[in-house]
């Protein structure tokens, strides 16, 4: 069985500590150009008698990671070098090409704002679904509201649909719900670079709550003081590949470095 073939196994384990593990694992994505794509282009080409080599691109390759609850790990590398690629393999929302991937808790990412909320619905209706779909019962769902209202400081927007929010409105709103819910694993992807500047201190210091819980916290940011601040852990990524992986100063100054 050939590389690209292969499906990979994601398993979600029940268990009392909170983990992620990567093995072996890649993501490979076919570049295919109009004529490969496009049934008018695949009619020419067979009439032509040339058909154009599929192109492969490695988005992943040869990722094995383990982390444990109690984590705070950063993410960390140049843009197109694969962190939010890493990050949705983590969450599930990608399958892996080759590899394995195993999570033992519940996992709450937050990375596409409008991916994890319904821009139709209220930022109430919102809520009771993000609750749903995290198994927590209407009736507490409903005593955890207030919170996250007082937290995303919507006010009467709270009842109104999300498709007249502006993206600082979004970024509260879902960072709100995700924290409150106090996930065993969060995944975050440049999140915290959204909104005002006092959102973005409640933020850092919501983080640090759910951090002193003991939470497994993965974070995608470009930000290298706030992962200095925040991650007792940075991986470095570029093309890829992991390349470095260790404490956060470290590898953060081999980063600046290598910028330099």
């Amino acid at each position: 069985m050939s590389k690209t073939s292969m499906v990979a196994q994601v398993s979600h384990i029940s268990s009392v500590k909170a983990s992620i593990r990567l093995t072996g694992v890649g993501i490979q994505y076919r570049l295919m150009t109009d004529s490969q794509r496009t049934l008018k282009g695949r009619i020419l080409s067979a009439l032509s008698g040339y058909r154009s080599p599929i192109a492969a691109f490695w988005a992943l390759r040869d990722v094995n990671l383990e982390l444990q609850q109690g984590q705070v790990v950063g993410l960390l590398g140049r843009n197109g070098s694969g962190k939010s690629t890493l990050l949705r393999v983590m969450s599930g929302i990608i399958t892996p090409s080759e590899g394995t991937v195993s999570t033992t808790g519940q996992v709450s990412p937050i990375l596409d704002l409008t991916g994890v909320l319904n821009m139709e619905l209220t930022g109430r209706a919102n809520a009771f679904l993000h609750g749903a779909l995290h198994r927590v019962p209407r009736e507490k769902m409903q005593e955890l509201i207030p919170r996250v209202i007082e937290f995303a400081e919507l006010g009467p927007f709270f009842d109104v649909p999300l498709k007249t929010y502006s993206s600082g409105m979004l970024a509260r709103l879902a960072f709100g719900l995700a924290t409150q819910l106090n996930p065993e694993i969060l995944l975050i992807d440049e999140v915290l670079a959204v909104g005002d500047e006092q959102f973005q201190r409640k933020s850092f210091f919501r983080m640090r709550k759910l951090i002193e819980k003991g939470n497994l916290v993965v974070i995608v940011s470009h930000n290298t003081t706030l992962l200095e601040q925040l991650c007792n852990r940075v991986i470095l990524i570029d093309g890829g590949r992991i390349i470095a992986d260790g404490e956060a100063s470290r590898i953060i100054g081999h980063y600046r470095r290598s910028l330099q």
